[in-house]
């Protein structure tokens, strides 16, 4: 069963899904690799709930220069349809969980729309540890998000396990 990418965008303002086509239509003409993360992903596998953005994680590619000043190519969307669009760089702590992410997305149910897998989503998340982040390992797990298979990708590193751990109580403590 492939992500309900389409019922989720079906919850939001229209120009979400004229946002999110753009935005993957000009990530691919630029041959920019990409994939859909962030509260819009975690609403297609679990509730759908308000967002005020779109975030993609991009490839290398999507940027002139990276380092301590990180600045986009010419072309890269930072807004369609009146919807800021977030390009998220590979994080180089955490390269190999977020090359991995991109390497192993799915099709949504959304035409032509690829989307992070559930356990790399939930990592991503624990990486960025905003309460709100914590929140979406929460909802899911309550969706069916396979402990193990998070724990195979985070496994090598402490401070992430914490993490979902963290979650996994706040999960348990439902």
């Amino acid at each position: 069963m492939s992500p309900g990418l389409s019922a989720a965008l079906d919850m939001l303002a229209a120009k979400f899904r004229t946002a999110l086509h753009a935005a993957d239509e000009t990530y691919a003409r630029l041959g920019i690799p990409h994939v859909l993360i962030g509260g819009v992903a975690v609403g297609a596998y679990a509730e759908p709930y308000a967002t005020k953005d779109i975030d993609f994680l991009v490839g290398d590619e999507a940027f002139d220069s990276k380092g301590i000043v990180v600045s986009f190519r010419a072309g890269v969307p930072l807004e369609a349809a009146g919807v800021p669009v977030d390009s998220v760089p590979i994080e180089q702590e955490y390269k190999g969980i977020y090359e991995a992410a991109l390497a192993t997305a799915v099709n949504s149910d959304e035409p032509g729309i690829k989307i992070v897998r559930i356990d790399y989503l939930a990592a991503l998340k624990l990486i960025a540890r905003r309460s709100r982040d914590y929140d979406a390992v929460v909802d899911l797990l309550d969706h069916g998000l396979d402990e193990k298979a998070v724990i195979a990708i985070i496994g090598y590193d402490r401070e992430l396990v914490a993490r979902f751990e963290k979650a996994l109580e706040m999960f348990e403590g439902e």
